[in-house]
């Protein structure tokens, strides 16, 4: 079998070319490396993680991988353009309240956002660098996991309350920082490649 990440070719010194053997292996090294696999292509085919032919005999296996840093920094470009949307859902829902794919579509966006401030938390210096980082990422997972349960529970008027109260301002905060937050975001991996 052979093997490219990132485009490259590589051996990773296993004799069983079990699938599944190969895949735990690669893992455990993209791992290892601070990485996640975005992208997984058996003999050309795209596949999903979900569906893996782990009896399938494989003659080339290729995987993308992107740094926790590098999926931040494209959850960052994109922040705005979601927010949009998500003040754009909320004005529908005062038409139609009871609209589900735009209530999944908002909580969908409040777990995205969760994720960006967590990781901004844990894979970057910005809590060293503003003072209030910690408490704003407790505050805003608090009220992200209380608009799940809501949602949970099919309470939609709860729910639209605590995004209306908490989350949307939460989220401005982090629109109005989000520049700056990136910038040092892509500090932080210039000097990662630099050192690399």
């Amino acid at each position: 079998m052979e093997i490219f990440i990132n485009g490259e070719k590589i051996d990773i010194g296993i004799k069983n070319t079990k699938l599944l053997n190969v895949l735990e292996k690669i893992e455990a090294n993209v791992i290892k490396h601070g990485e996640v696999i975005v992208e997984l292509k058996l003999d050309g085919e795209m596949v999903d993680g979900k569906s893996l032919p782990l009896n399938k005999k494989v003659k080339v296996l290729e995987l993308t991988t992107r740094s926790h840093r590098e999926i931040l920094i494209e959850s960052l470009y994109l922040l705005e353009p979601y927010t949009e949307r998500f003040f754009e859902n909320f004005d529908e829902l005062e038409e139609d309240a009871q609209d589900l794919s735009r209530i999944i579509e908002m909580v969908s966006f409040v777990e995205w956002v969760l994720g960006i401030v967590l990781s901004l938390k844990e894979a970057t210096a910005i809590d060293l660098l503003y003072s209030d980082y910690n408490e704003y990422a407790q505050e805003f997972k608090k009220y992200a996991e209380e608009s799940f349960e809501a949602f949970k529970k099919e309470d939609f008027v709860e729910l639209l309350e605590i995004l209306e109260g908490a989350i949307v301002p939460l989220v401005e905060d982090l629109l109005i920082n989000s520049k700056d937050y990136l910038k040092e975001v892509l500090k932080e991996e210039s000097k990662k490649k630099f050192l690399n």
